[in-house]
């Protein structure tokens, strides 16, 4: 499998999303699921899409070390390359790899003024320009609406599409919108939101907001964590 063919694959294809439209600067996107079921394994699966492409992508984890969230791309590349027979995987990785960048911040201190003062110093040193970026971790039931409208206007300002893992619990009641109470009063602020579901025995990956089709759900391998 050549590069070019790794970048038609959108790995949210199956819940008709259109990985590029998903790319706009100023959106935002979230990825729902409870501890264990593979939230940072789909947004890896979107960095990889995009850096495939060409998008720049700022990982940022408020809760991992850099070693290990790269370990998570390795193992995700892998899984893919395995899956799609990519020939000299490790070239095509090497080739992509510059598209990335990995960004840890403490949770404990984690602010928009001090995530924006980081991007801008890359930005300004000429280091690194995302175009998508990666927030692992974010502390939503800690933070309220006001914080994430001065997220959003962030990545207004400075063009890139941002994609949040969100924790939920199984014992929490859902919100009057019917969704976690994470997102109960933020949610109309995201363009995007998909929530990975157990059910039986099959997790289902559902696109609770921004798919264009009808089937709004797609199966995700429990071993390589690749949606189906």
């Amino acid at each position: 499998m050549t590069k070019k063919e790794l970048i038609f694959r959108n790995p949210f294809g199956a819940l008709g999303i259109d990985c590029d439209d998903m790319i706009n600067g100023g959106e935002l996107g979230a990825v729902m699921a409870r501890a264990g079921l593979g939230k940072t394994s789909l947004v890896v699966q979107m960095a990889l899409h995009a850096m495939a492409c060409g998008k720049k992508v700022l990982h940022v984890s408020l809760e991992e070390p850099v070693n290990k969230v790269s370990v998570w791309y390795n193992e995700m590349f892998a899984n893919l390359a395995d899956l799609n027979r990519v020939e000299e995987p490790q070239s095509a990785y090497d080739e992509i790899l510059p598209n990335r960048m990995i960004l840890t911040m403490n949770v404990d201190g984690f602010s928009m003024a001090r995530l924006e003062e980081r991007i801008n110093d890359l930005v300004e040193q000429d280091l690194f320009n995302p175009d998508m970026m990666i927030i692992d971790g974010y502390p939503f039931e800690e933070k309220g609406r006001e914080d994430m409208e001065e997220l959003k206007a962030l990545a207004s300002r400075m063009g890139y599409f941002a994609l949040f893992t969100v924790k939920t619990h199984r014992h929490e009641a859902l919100a009057e919108n019917g969704l976690p109470v994470q997102l109960g009063g933020v949610d109309d602020i995201f363009s995007t939101l998909l929530q990975i579901v157990p059910e039986n025995n099959t997790i289902y990956v559902k696109a609770v907001k921004g798919s264009k089709a009808d089937k709004e759900s797609a199966v995700l391998d429990p071993e390589t964590m690749i949606i189906r």
